[in-house]
């Protein structure tokens, strides 16, 4: 086995430069990259994987194994506890620059047996893979960055016992090289340290974190770091993750209004020290996310991974090239706010992976979890929410672990109550989501209805004669699912308010959806889709002269 050299923790790859990739490189030393290849070595408190290993190759250059880190399942207190029960998330992550030809990577199985097969996600754009002769690895290319992707290996050592989700977990990260180091300490810029003045850190325009591991708890000084490990932004403060740090901790705006916070770089975030609210241990403090942020907000190359609630929470927000894991009910991924754009990422939530808030989503991979929906119009416990008006395209649904549609799983689903209305934010309300591959099977695609509890049971309360509002006002279009187990629900609800008014769900339109290949129509509808007659209106699908005679998944 070779191992590559390290300078400052750095992990380079190199083959014959071109006069293109010599520039690049040039220009990158000079903004202080360090060539088209990246990886910088985490501590090994962050947990290395002992069940993959994963090498790459640049050009000419010799193979070079790189890191593979690991984060182990917590799910006391859900649900499916035990179906969580000794799973793990292996992901290997490098910046990639192109200029230098195609990055072959080679992966490895360590544990276990020998895989009945190999297979790499999302499906659609994967690369050609060639599997090794003792079924224990793989190897493909990548030509560009901005590639995030699974790899499978298939048999009864990789699955979960009950529900056959995959029990050891492997994503291989590949993102852009960074363009935005942060200069010198004269520039605004302060090094962590636990040991750090905190006043230091206060005025700093942005707080850098160096290779390494730190612990929040463990600041010394107090404010902006508080003794739970929160550390506090204000406006206009920035938080640096340089590749190969790995931060124990929490991060909260000092003000829901502050502007302008911003959390970018290549190291990880992870708040696996705190527990969940329902964890059996759990007391003292309740951490509502990971991440908290203020408006104008923006989110560039890190991981944020173990939340011990919800993930990012913000008003409007600019997201990219982010790596989320979750692992139990309530780790919803990205709550943001109106105006707000979350692209080029992979997401792994047990939870709502997007709130309705008129935001875009784009070019996203993700692998739900057994709790939640894509996208919810919000939750009906409290008050009602201004959702609508958001537009999700280009997405990849890989590895779906839904069970079943319950009450808020699916890729669209509403738990409101009786007065939502769908909300324009100055604009037209419709929610449009195009463009969309699902694999593997689902048991439901889209779950439309008022708030009810798990069994089905309606538990909004009736609203006033004339404050009953309606669901819907939702387009899907492109939508291929690989195969489904039960039924999608749109289902509203009489007697909403004392003179029995109906919770309407209306204007819902259907435009190329096919499921297992078939195309979905008014008249074969009735097979994949439980739809109440007495409740909703305006549901569309097209006829059947309108379809060719054969589709395909993918």
């Amino acid at each position: 086995m070779k191992r590559g050299t390290f300078h400052g923790g750095l992990h380079r790859v190199s083959g014959r430069v071109s006069s293109a990739c010599l520039a690049l490189l040039l220009a990158g030393l000079s903004m202080g990259g360090h060539g088209q290849v990246v990886q910088t070595r985490a501590p090994a408190e962050a947990g290395e994987s002992d069940k993959y290993r994963v090498f790459i190759r640049a050009g000419t250059a010799p193979e070079r194994e790189i890191q593979v880190l690991l984060s182990r399942a917590n799910g006391e207190g859900d649900y499916r506890a035990s179906e969580l029960e000794g799973r793990t998330f292996s992901y290997a992550a490098v910046s990639y620059g192109p200029a230098c030809g195609p990055l072959q990577i080679r992966v490895v199985k360590t544990f276990g047996d020998i895989a009945q097969d190999v297979t790499i996600h999302p499906l659609h754009g994967a690369p050609a893979m060639e599997k090794s002769p003792d079924g224990r690895g793989c190897r493909f290319a990548v030509e560009s960055p901005g590639r995030y992707l699974s790899v499978h290996f298939e048999g009864e050592d990789n699955q979960t016992p009950r529900s056959k989700w995959i029990r050891h977990m492997l994503a291989v990260f590949i993102d852009p090289l960074e363009t935005e180091m942060p200069g010198p300490e004269s520039g605004g810029v302060v090094n962590y340290r636990r040991d750090l003045d905190p006043q230091t850190l206060r005025g700093a325009r942005t707080i850098a974190f160096p290779p390494g591991f730190h612990d929040l708890k463990k600041f010394v000084g107090g404010d902006p770091i508080d003794r739970d490990g929160v550390l506090h932004l204000g406006e206009n403060q920035a938080l640096y993750l340089a590749g190969g740090s790995f931060v124990e901790g929490l991060v909260e705006t000092t003000s829901r209004t502050a502007k302008g916070q911003r959390i970018y770089g290549r190291g990880v975030l992870s708040g696996r020290a705190y527990l969940w609210r329902r964890h059996p241990r759990f007391s003292g403090r309740a951490f509502h996310q990971l991440v908290l942020l203020g408006d104008q907000a923006r989110i560039d190359g890190v991981t944020l991974q173990e939340s011990p609630n919800h993930g990012i929470v913000a008003q409007k927000t600019e997201i990219r090239n982010l790596k989320f894991l979750g692992w139990h009910c309530n780790n919803d991924a990205i709550r943001v706010g109106s105006g707000s754009s979350i692209r080029n990422s992979f997401l792994r939530a047990v939870d709502d992976f997007f709130y309705n808030f008129n935001i875009h989503v784009s070019n996203v991979v993700l692998w739900p979890g057994h709790n939640g929906a894509v996208l919810t119009y919000g939750w009906g416990e409290g008050n009602t929410y201004r959702s609508g008006a958001s537009l999700l395209e280009d997405l990849d649904l890989i590895h779906p672990e839904w069970t079943a549609l319950g009450n808020n799983n699916g890729l669209v689903a509403s738990q409101v109550k009786f007065d939502y209305r769908p909300y324009g934010y100055g604009g037209s309300p419709t929610t449009r989501l195009r463009n969309i591959r699902i694999e593997g099977s689902i048991p439901g695609l889209v779950n439309l209805k008022p708030y009810t509890g798990a069994g089905g049971a309606v538990l909004a309360k009736p609203e006033p004669d004339g404050k009953v509002g309606s669901l819907g006002d939702l387009l899907l279009q492109d939508v291929s699912v690989a195969a489904m187990s039960g039924r999608s629900l749109i289902q509203g609800a009489g007697g909403a308010s004392p003179s029995g008014e109906t919770f309407w769900v209306q204007k819902v339109r259907f435009e190329n959806l096919r499921i297992g290949g078939v195309p979905v129509t008014r008249s074969n509808r009735g097979s994949t889709f439980s739809i109440d007659p007495a409740t909703t209106r305006e549901i569309e699908f097209p006829e059947d002269a309108a379809w060719p005679t054969t589709r395909t998944p993918y």
